[in-house]
């Protein structure tokens, strides 16, 4: 997932996924739950309380830049 913009903190959030560590299916494991980019924009970006959106508090990133 890539956000662009003035107000986004460059570089790159979370680890990078194990090539050797996958799932069941053979799937990789994701490190970031995308769910969590959405409360972080939410919240800091369109000023709106993300645990009602989402109905549920997730962890923040800090990918946007707040002053």
């Amino acid at each position: 997932m890539f956000l662009i913009g003035d107000s986004v903190k460059p570089g790159l959030h979370g680890q990078y996924p194990s090539l050797t560590n996958t799932d069941k299916n053979g799937d990789l494991k994701f490190n970031v739950d995308f769910r969590s980019v959405y409360a972080e924009v939410q919240k800091n970006w369109l000023n709106v309380n993300p645990d009602k959106v989402l109905a549920r508090s997730l962890p923040p990133l800090s990918l946007i830049r707040t002053s």
